[in-house]
């Protein structure tokens, strides 16, 4: 029964001892320095239309870190703007994770057919496997549906 009880305890320190998980939203941050001047190539471009919502997503990279630029373009007045999810893979602790989602900051409302730049997001942690797809938000960008499908990896 001791036994047990040590193995147990052990294990639960395990747990404890094992780095919490990487949240969607403290893997980016946003700048305004475009990648090229800091030795990020570009790997591409995936892009999509469904719902009035126009939406593509750039890519650049170096030894697998990532610089994303995002344009939204809301194309009719429908009760709706226009938005963008990201799903990608970030390696931590030695592994790749399962795929995390996260809402990309740009939306547009304008229906103006200009669209809305956002500015350069770069990844914290290696990442892999960008897709976008188009999403409806509100006005405050918060999702409210997004296309079943998903665009890319870029």
């Amino acid at each position: 029964m001791r036994r047990i009880l040590i193995a147990s305890l052990a294990a639960m320190g395990l747990l404890v001892a094992t780095p919490s998980a990487v949240y969607a939203a403290d893997e980016w941050y946003t700048s305004s320095t475009d990648p090229s001047s800091k030795g990020y190539g570009y790997v591409g471009v995936t892009w999509s239309s469904a719902g009035n919502v126009t939406q593509s997503l750039d890519m650049w990279r170096t030894n697998n870190y990532v610089s994303l630029k995002s344009w939204i373009n809301d194309e009719k007045e429908d009760g709706y703007c226009a938005g963008q999810e990201i799903a990608y893979q970030v390696y931590v602790n030695g592994a790749w994770s399962g795929y995390h989602h996260r809402m990309v900051p740009n939306f547009d409302c304008s229906h103006n057919g200009d669209g809305n730049i956002g500015a350069f997001y770069y990844s914290k942690y290696k990442t892999r496997n960008v897709h976008a797809r188009a999403c409806h938000v509100n006005s405050s960008g918060a999702k409210i549906h997004c296309e079943s499908n998903w665009h890319g990896p870029i």
